[in-house]
């Protein structure tokens, strides 16, 4: 820049005698407009005039804009709920009213259809079991596929239990718990029969199974790979 100029402090207001001489070289149609592109063109030096058409068409904002917040959407974790989450929300029963016995019908086609296959008694039939041989290899694997079973869909009475009241009731189970067995009447009654000291009974392809509750006291998933407490726990 050059010395015969005086440099122009941007941080404070202009002197009186700038703004006089801006005030004789605006229009004269608008006298509350200040020319401040004439201003710069009359006081900077010649290297710097070419500027300021370049810097007039910028655009400056100068109100704060607050940025814009991203919307956080809620962490999906990966972990499965707790057994205290799901008690919590309700997830281990079921309403007590509204439920009809005949839509659950369809679950126990379904449920026969898969003990059908998982006992496969006419192969053992084939091979020569009966009920009656309580120390064959086959009658020992049979029990231990019918404790191991799910038993969701699966048209159970009560044989025996602690509660009279219990005894002789018939349903559909329509939730296993670890503990207990939800079963619905045809009174679209539904009911909450404990598995500790209680026994249930079944019957498919033409045989009655007797199941103790101690014998499936655990959910259906971890029944797989437990050891039964009892030698022979199922009656046919």
């Amino acid at each position: 820049m050059s010395k015969n100029h005086s440099v122009i402090d941007p941080y404070k207001p202009l002197p009186g005698k700038l703004l006089d001489s801006a005030s004789t070289s605006v229009n004269n149609s608008d006298k509350q407009t200040t020319d401040i592109r004439k201003l710069f063109e009359s006081k900077l030096p010649d290297g710097d005039k070419k500027e300021v058409d370049s810097e007039f068409k910028k655009t400056f904002v100068l109100t704060y804009q607050k940025p814009k917040k991203k919307s956080k959407q809620p962490r999906k974790s990966k972990k499965s709920l707790t057994s205290q989450e799901k008690r919590a929300l309700g997830l281990h029963r079921l309403p007590r009213k509204g439920l009809k016995y005949e839509p659950f019908l369809s679950l126990n086609s379904l449920w026969s259809g898969y003990m059908t296959e998982l006992l496969d008694l006419e192969s053992l039939e084939k091979g020569g079991w009966s009920p009656n041989l309580n120390e064959e290899t086959r009658q020992l694997q049979l029990q231990m596929r019918v404790c191991r079973a799910e038993l969701t869909g699966a048209l159970v009475t009560v044989a025996s239990a602690h509660c009279p009241g219990h005894v002789g009731l018939t349903g559909l189970v329509v939730m296993e718990t670890k503990n207990t067995l939800q079963i619905i009447g045809e009174d679209n009654k539904l009911r909450l029969i404990p598995k500790t000291g209680s026994s249930f009974s079944f019957q498919h392809g033409g045989y009655k199974f007797t199941v103790p509750g101690s014998s499936i006291d655990s959910k259906p998933a971890e029944r797989i790979t437990k050891k039964l407490k009892n030698k022979y726990p199922c009656n046919f």
